[in-house]
Formats: C-alpha cells, sequence, structure tokens
C-alpha cells in the first residue's frame, strides 16, 4: 500500500500511468491507513493528467492512495505502508519538506549479539529462504523486517532461531533483512542485519571468492571453511592450483601432486565442489590459458613442439615463465590462437568436465611479453589469441562458464568483447595503482562488453607489507577504502577465501596477512551491503552530473572519467539506476595519504568520522523521498531523510560518513 500524508496542502495534482483509483481522507493528525471513511478522488485512464483540489481546516492533513498501483509515475509523492511520513507543503515558497517518522538509534549493532545467518548465497527466484539467529531468545520482543532498498515487505516478531521467509519470485533483486527492537520513544534499535540476493545468474551481481587449499584429509573442515564464504555472500569460487599439469590438469588419481609439489586430494576438490553448490555457488576451476610443463612430460602427453612461442623467428629460444626450481617445472608458453593447440587444451577440458561438476573455466593469462614468435617465424599477436581461444572454449562446452584474466589490462578490449565471457577479470598491478584507474577499467569493461557487463578485480592489498611482515594483520582502513571505491564503482573485488582467508598476493594459497576481529566484522557489513543495494549498485544506466552545494564547511568533488578523488575531500560518484533512481556515493577522501588503491606498505590512516553534512542538490525532477545507506552504520540499514525540495534545489542533512555512504533520490 502506497500513501502520502500530506499537512497545510491546499491542492494535489497526480498522474496516473495506468487507469487506478486514488481515494482520499481527511482528518485531523495522526492519520492512519485504512481510515474510516475515505472517498474516491478520481478514475484516471492512462495518460490522464488530474488535479484534486482539497481543503484543510486549521490542523488537518489528507492521506492519499494509490490503492497499491506499481507503476506510480515520477512526480507522485510515494512511501510504502511501513514508513509513516508527512508531507508539508509550504505555500509561500512553494517548497515541499518531507520527513519520515520512523527512526533508528544511531547505534552500529554488535553483529555477534544474534549471529544472523542465511542458508545460501543465492536464491532462485521462488526459492525459499531460511534464516537464522542462534541467539533470538536474548531479544523478547525484537522484530523482523524484510525490504528492497526502504520499501517494507513485511514485518513480524522474531520468534524462534531458524525461520522461513518467502522473497518476491522477481528475478534478480536485492533485500535487507534486518532485526530490531522498539523502543519507548518510538525509535528503533536495529539488532541485526543480512543481504539476500535472489538471482537466476551470478554474473548480473558477482560476488567471488577462492579456495586453494586441497591437501588429504581436509574433507572434516570443508564444510565450515565454505560457510565463511556463505555469510559473506559469495556466488562463484575460483579452485587455484589445483590441477595437475597446466597442459593436462585432471589426474585420475586420488592423490596427486600441483604446480609447487604440494598433495591435493582429489576427493577433497570434488567435496570442496559438492558443499559450494549446496550453497548456490558456482565453482570455477583455475588454469592458464596456454602453458605446459616440459618437465613434466608435455611432449610424451601430447603437446607438439610446432605449438610453442618462441623468442626469436628461429624458433630456437622458447618463452618460459620461470618458476622456482624445488617446483614441479617452469611454464612453457604455447601460441594461444593456434586451432591445433585451442582443440587439445578443450580436449582436455573434457576430461576435466567429465570427473568433476565444474561449473566453468577461469582462464588466467600472464600480461605483456613483448614480441613472440611462433614455429614458422610469424609474429605473434596474443590478444587477438585470447578472443579465438576463449569462442572455441565456449564453442566446445556452450553450457560451461567463462573468465579470463586481464593482467595489467593486456587483453582487456579482445576479452571483454569475445561474447563468450561471463565477467570481466581483472589482476591489477604497480602500472595501474590510483583509484582513477579502477574507474578507467570499469568504463572500458562496459564500453567493450556492453553496459550489463561486470568487473572483478584482482586487486592485492597491502602487497609489500605482507611479502615482510608475515603473521600480521591486513590494515583495516586500506582494505575498507578500497572496496568502498570498488563497490561504488559496481564492480567486485576477489579478495576472500575459504577458511577466514584474504588475498594479499597473486599466489592464492599465501597467507602471510590475517584479518582482525574488526576487519572481519567491517567486510562481512561490507558484502550484507553491496548484496542488499545490488540494484542501486550494479543496474546503473549510466553516470550523472549533480550540482551539489556544501552548507557545512564539507569539501566534495565529483569522481567521473575526467578527474579522480581527491585527497582532504569528499568524493562522489554518481549514476541513475535503470529503474530511475539517482545515487550518489559519498566516499571518505579527507584523511588519504596516498590516492593509490593497493595500500602496499599497510600505512592509509583510517579516516575521520564526518557528520551532519548538510548538501543542496540541484534536481530537475520532483523527488518522492531521500534516503542513505551505510555499511559503516546501522548495520547498512537504510535511513529515510528528512528533505525539502525548493523548485530545482533539494536540501538535506547526511547523518554520517566514514568510510563510504549511499544517498538515493526517488
Amino acid at each position: 500500500m502506497n500513501r502520502y500524508i500530506i499537512s497545510a496542502a491546499v491542492w494535489l495534482c497526480v498522474t496516473s500511468a495506468g487507469a487506478q483509483d486514488v481515494s482520499v481522507a481527511i482528518g485531523s493528525g495522526g492519520q492512519t491507513w485504512p481510515p474510516a471513511e475515505s472517498a474516491t478522488l478520481g478514475k484516471m485512464p492512462s495518460g490522464d493528467f488530474h488535479t484534486g483540489i482539497v481543503r484543510l481546516s486549521e490542523g488537518q492533513s489528507f492521506i492519499i492512495s494509490d490503492n497499491g498501483d506499481p507503476k506510480t509515475p515520477n512526480g507522485n509523492k510515494m512511501l510504502d505502508a511501513g514508513f509513516n511520513s508527512e508531507y508539508v507543503i509550504d505555500g509561500a515558497d512553494n517548497s515541499i519538506n518531507g520527513k519520515p517518522m520512523r527512526r533508528p538509534l544511531d547505534v552500529q549493532p554488535d553483529m555477534d549479539a544474534l549471529d544472523l545467518w542465511s542458508d545460501k548465497a543465492r536464491y532462485e527466484p521462488g526459492q525459499s529462504v531460511w534464516l537464522n539467529a542462534a541467539r533470538f531468545a536474548d531479544f523478547p520482543g525484537a522484530m523482523v523486517r524484510y525490504r528492497h532498498g526502504v520499501h517494507i515487505l513485511k514485518e513480524e516478531p522474531l520468534r524462534q532461531e531458524w525461520w522461513e521467509w518467502q522473497p518476491p519470485a522477481t528475478d534478480f533483486k536485492g533485500y535487507m533483512v534486518d532485526v530490531y527492537m522498539p523502543q519507548a520513544d518510538g525509535r528503533e534499535q536495529i539488532l541485526a542485519s543480512i543481504g539476500v540476493d535472489v538471482s537466476s545468474d551470478w554474473k548480473r551481481f558477482p560476488r567471488n571468492g577462492y579456495t586453494a587449499w586441497f591437501q588429504p584429509g581436509k574433507e572434516q573442515w570443508l564444510a565450515g571453511d565454505v560457510a565463511f564464504l556463505n555469510r559473506r555472500h559469495i556466488n562463484a569460487v575460483q579452485f587455484q592450483d589445483w590441477h595437475w599439469k597446466h597442459h593436462h590438469p585432471y589426474c585420475p588419481d586420488d592423490i596427486y601432486t600441483d604446480i609447487a609439489n604440494n598433495d591435493v586430494s582429489l576427493n577433497v576438490v570434488r567435496e570442496f565442489i559438492n558443499i559450494q553448490h549446496g550453497y548456490n555457488m558456482l565453482s570455477f576451476f583455475y588454469n592458464l590459458g596456454y602453458g605446459a610443463l616440459d618437465r613434466a612430460g608435455a611432449e610424451n602427453d601430447g603437446v607438439h613442439y610446432s605449438w610453442y612461442l618462441f623468442r626469436d623467428r628461429n624458433h630456437s629460444e622458447k618463452v618460459y615463465h620461470e618458476l622456482p626450481a624445488d617446483w614441479k617445472s617452469s611454464i612453457s608458453l604455447m601460441n594461444v590462437g593456434f586451432g591445433d593447440w585451442q582443440n587439445y587444451l578443450a580436449d582436455r577440458n573434457d576430461e576435466v568436465y567429465s570427473n568433476l561438476p565444474f561449473d566453468g573455466f577461469q582462464v588466467d593469462q600472464l600480461g605483456d611479453p613483448g614480441t613472440l614468435y611462433d614455429w614458422w617465424g610469424n609474429e605473434v599477436d596474443l590478444e587477438w589469441g585470447f578472443g579465438e581461444l576463449l569462442r572455441k572454449l565456449k564453442a566446445r562446452h556452450p553450457s560451461k562458464r567463462l573468465i579470463m584474466n586481464s593482467v595489467s589490462r593486456f587483453g582487456e578490449r579482445e576479452i571483454a568483447s569475445s561474447g563468450a565471457v561471463d565477467v570481466c577479470y581483472n589482476e591489477m598491478w604497480a602500472d595501474s595503482p590510483y583509484f582513477s584507474d579502477l574507474y578507467d577499467v570499469v568504463a572500458s569493461n562496459r564500453r567493450n562488453g556492453g553496459k550489463d557487463m561486470r568487473t572483478i578485480f584482482a586487486a592485492y592489498m597491502n602487497y609489500d607489507y605482507g611479502v615482510a611482515n608475515y603473521g600480521k594483520n591486513f590494515n583495516t582502513p586500506g582494505i575498507l577504502l578500497t572496496d568502498a571505491c570498488i563497490f561504488a564503482l559496481g564492480a567486485a573485488h576477489l579478495e576472500l577465501g575459504t577458511g577466514y582467508n584474504m588475498l594479499c598476493n597473486e599466489y592464492f594459497p599465501n597467507t602471510n596477512l590475517k584479518m582482525d576481529k574488526t576487519l572481519e566484522t567491517a567486510i562481512t557489513r561490507y558484502y550484507d551491503f553491496v548484496t542488499a543495494y545490488e540494484n542501486w549498485l550494479y543496474d546503473v544506466e549510466g553516470e550523472f552530473q549533480p550540482e551539489v552545494k556544501s552548507l557545512s564547511g564539507h569539501s566534495i568533488s565529483l569522481w567521473n572519467g575526467a578527474r579522480g578523488p581527491q585527497p582532504r575531500r569528499i568524493a562522489m560518484l554518481a549514476n541513475e539506476t535503470s529503474a530511475g533512481a539517482r545515487v550518489m556515493h559519498l566516499l571518505n577522501f579527507t584523511s588519504v595519504n596516498s590516492l593509490s588503491w593497493r595500500d602496499v606498505n599497510a600505512d592509509m590512516p583510517e579516516p575521520s568520522k564526518l557528520s551532519d553534512i548538510r548538501l543542496d542538490i540541484d534536481s530537475d525532477r520532483m523527488v518522492s523521498r531521500v534516503w542513505v545507506a551505510s555499511p559503516d552504520s546501522l548495520g547498512g540499514v537504510p535511513q529515510e531523510l528528512e528533505y525539502t525540495q525548493r523548485g530545482r534545489t533539494v536540501s538535506i542533512t547526511v547523518p554520517s560518513l566514514h568510510y563510504w555512504t549511499m544517498i538515493v533520490m526517488e
């Protein structure tokens, strides 16, 4: 039920996208819907513009309802039934003031207090969501609320440890479930929150993780290791260094060795996949797209010498990727665009898919190697070959998914435009160290792969610090600022691994740095946030350039293709969603010591928390409501703001900004 409460109003204009009844009730303040008596304002055919005159006595208000019509157009004042808000029209200057009547206490919930979990990382449309609050009995009188953005779908008492919720069957929607305790003064204390993703395909809202530990006897730990990823809604997992040989990845033996001569259990690999599938996660096997292991019998396994890449036209010097001497072999690079090699690799993948239920292939590369030649002395266009390889692999296994790494943006255009990959995957290095480089990569992938092409960053944090400080902790401020920027750009960050691990190095089994409790809690809230608000982050039609004026002394600069974030300022990214909402991301750069996302020395300082940021925002549209949400406050639960619109100017006060706060104008 959408409803409106407007005080001191003398007239009302309504536009309708379809025939509907609009009902009006007039009374003395504190109106509720449905009222005891109401009158039909008008039956409005599609396209008609209807003006209703409402005469109010002193102290009276009125409510109008569109009777739940989901097609109410822009320009109407819309509020769902869970948000009793008041609208006041000032006849003197024609300003409109929207004021919500339900407000949360400004308290960040303790994530361990209720220990809220869901049973899947991703839900198919129509699939039930099972939720668990292990400590529910400690909070008698608590309420559970389900919503999409600020639109409340349902509220009910928290009665038991496990319970079922049936979300709408609409595909590709994110939801927030929160538990709150009503207070005597009418406010609400948020106790816990969790995101829910209802999507038939992972690639619309990718949240990637990894696993890299397959030692024999690990079976007893697998369930807990994967449960860590499930709580963070990871919907696709990369299996790093699971394979036997690069040119022959599948081994039928119960125990075999990986590239570093570590023992791998085939049963552990299989069980990892099965457990992930139980959470609706996809499992991708990792392998180089053009590698062979000479010391591990490549030629005996059917790899022809004429398939290799060479440094010279006389094929006397093979191209190698050197690895430590005690590893299985260095890697010889193959002519990726050569059809015989492509067929050979596709045949080997047949063996993988026939014996293990992987969902797809994570194809790796090694970046720009300089000028290379084939057996016949022809210069090789490696980037062109990437596209050819991907199309060959997709044609051979059309039901399987493909991802390919673009190392330092090498082959970026050919991969994105291949028509074969689910998403773009960019491994970022010191040649692309700036936050503005992240922006450029996302824009390039959308340009080459279409506006719905998503980007996953393999961006290794605290890299230099991790090499020299085994057993130390990640630097939380550096991680959160980079994640905030990546997610606000509508991208994803490959960073979380099974067993509470986080990447700090391109060798995924490396566990030099650890997450402390502060980072673990914060990163969970960030993944709840990107899951709950995926439609405002990813379903973007394009940027817009708002005119914003700070009235509280906070310096704000727009981040766009022409200019990146600025130090000692709040950076603003502004997008318009496919549903017509305007979204502005505030990112706190006021305390940064660098504009590099890498935080290589783990010394990015924690930003000062800002409060009461008063803004005037130019808007050429009538605003229905304004709300904010942040993973850094209220557990990510949305908070509707009081606002005033005078002509084109919308005035709001943003309660707080630590790392990232999202403003939504509907």
